[in-house]
């Protein structure tokens, strides 16, 4: 069984403004955002949210030009986390309030209690703190640089080894990336680790 991380630039309204209230939305429409865009659902999916929000879903696209194409899907999201946050570095807890976990798992959960399939809590991050968390990843890359030790990974368990030191600093600046994007837009980042 695999665990991705998945980040989708969306604007707040009108579909994360539901699924905050609304799991079904959250769990059957928000989270599989880009096929209800752009699939044709109703030949093979017949949850009646999820007929209702794919229209919503293509007026979006519609409307913000270049939206499906802001997204970034990893399963390098754990070193991510490990060059970003020094407590990851020391096996200490994570801090619900630190820019590197906000970077990896998201700010915000959805008041509704809406998960992934495979049951960890969707999240978000506001186009606010998407700015923050940009200039705080754009600003740890030369450290991170530094940091990069792959034996040192492997002995923290970081998952999904084996780790490429130019990868993982691409991967860095593709976060900082679709954060500002998102901010710049005024769109949210959704974090789907399933």
């Amino acid at each position: 069984m695999a665990l991705d991380a998945c980040y989708h630039a969306i604007p707040y309204e009108p579909l994360l403004e539901r699924a905050m209230q609304d799991r079904d939305a959250a769990e059957g429409a928000v989270q599989f955002f880009d096929t209800l865009a752009t699939d044709d659902i109703s030949n093979y999916w017949d949850e009646p949210i999820c007929l209702e929000l794919a229209p919503v879903a293509r007026r979006i696209v519609t409307e913000r030009p270049g939206i499906l194409d802001r997204r970034l899907s990893t399963r390098g999201w754990d070193a991510v986390y490990w060059l970003l946050a020094p407590n990851r570095r020391n096996q200490q807890e994570q801090d619900p309030t630190g820019l590197a976990e906000i970077a990896v798992f998201g700010a915000e959960p959805f008041a509704s209690g809406a998960t992934a399939t495979q049951g960890f809590p969707l999240r978000f991050v506001r186009p606010p703190t998407a700015r923050i968390v940009a200039e705080y990843i754009e600003s740890s890359l030369d450290s991170a640089a530094r940091l990069f030790d792959a034996e040192a990974m492997k002995a923290s368990s970081v998952y999904k080894g084996p780790w490429d030191r130019d990868h993982l600093l691409d991967l860095l600046a593709k976060y900082a990336q679709l954060y500002r994007l998102a901010a710049d837009l005024d769109e949210c980042v959704l974090v789907v680790l399933d």
